[in-house]
């Protein structure tokens, strides 16, 4: 992407209320009621001098990982030429959930953060492309890659047929089994009181069994297909979560290292993992169906990261210890 280009982009970008971060795992898009808007990039170059001036170029911020770039992107991605003087692409946009610690969360500072946004920070590196992050609810994040108003989604997405039928989806890049310890696998579990010496399993789920779920997830369609227990739903782990802490009700089923990791940093909470992995699966990233160009770059490029070892020391910053 040319001097020009990259300018003009954050120039738009200030006069719409976006804001873009180059060169940092920081950059976010605030929620935008349209996506839709993503797509009038190129129409609103022609009112950038209505903003009276360009705005001032973001400070770059140092992280210890490898950073992408993050501008906008535009429908259909703009193209560049790499090192080896094969076109690539110039700037893909991304879905993220930043309510599912510690795969994508805001942290103390207002940033993107987390093992997925990490990832995808050195895949962009590799790449030699240039990312957006836009933050969406869960629920909303494959139907946005489905109807092209985002080209990538990421937030500890499970791979499942039906979801297969909306999106591509890449390489697997977390999975069962993977971790040093198992309760950091990828799947769903269980977590219940530490006193309640009931509920040891599914098995003791019953009608009356109250279980707190994160909407549009595995876990949800889980309990609600599988058990007999009453499924309450929220929009966000973190609250579900919560509601078990305060006793609302009796047990929360999600993905496994979001609960391990709300204990690690709440161990007087008083919860604790019951039984084990209610689920075996696997994460991937969804692409559009219409974007395979996209889909190949961030195939070619996790394969190059876990060659090289920087995957695994991406893993072992986040999941190598309990």
């Amino acid at each position: 992407m040319t001097t020009a280009i990259r300018e003009n982009a954050a120039e738009i970008a200030t006069c719409s209320g976006l804001i873009f971060k180059e060169h940092s795992s920081s950059m976010i898009t605030p929620r935008i009621a349209n996506l839709g808007r993503w797509f009038l990039l190129l129409g609103l170059m022609g009112v950038v001098v209505a903003c009276g001036g360009s705005a001032p170029a973001p400070t770059p911020t140092p992280v210890p990982l490898p950073e992408a770039t993050a501008t906008p992107t535009e429908a259909p991605p703009l193209q560049s030429t790499g090192d080896n003087g094969e076109p690539v692409l110039a700037a893909i946009t991304v879905g993220v959930n930043a309510q599912f610690k510690p795969f994508v969360y805001f942290d103390e500072a207002g940033r993107l953060a987390g093992f997925d946004i990490d990832l995808m920070n050195a895949l962009a590196e590799a790449g030699q492309f240039e990312m957006g992050f836009v933050d969406l609810p869960f629920e909303e994040l494959l139907d946005a890659v489905a109807n092209g108003e985002i080209d990538a989604a990421i937030s500890a997405i499970t791979v499942t047929d039906e979801r297969q039928t909306l999106v591509d989806f890449s390489n697997v890049y977390f999975g069962a089994g993977q971790a040093l310890v198992s309760y950091f696998s990828a799947g769903q579990g269980m977590a219940v009181r530490t006193e309640n010496m009931a509920l040891t399993g599914l098995d003791a789920l019953t009608a009356e069994t109250t279980v707190a779920v994160k909407e549009g997830t595995t876990g949800a369609a889980f309990v609600e297909a599988e058990t007999p227990a009453q499924a309450v739903a929220f929009p966000e782990a973190e609250p579900a979560i919560e509601a078990l802490v305060n006793g609302e009700v009796d047990a929360v089923v999600v993905d496994i290292p979001v609960i391990v990791n709300y204990i690690k940093e709440h161990p007087t909470a008083g919860i604790k993992l019951a039984g084990g992995p209610i689920t075996e699966e696997s994460y991937a990233i969804a692409v559009s169906k219409e974007k395979p160009d996209v889909l190949a770059l961030l195939n070619e490029t996790l394969a190059q990261l876990r060659e090289d070892g920087l995957y695994d020391a991406i893993f072992q910053k986040w999941f190598g210890s309990p």
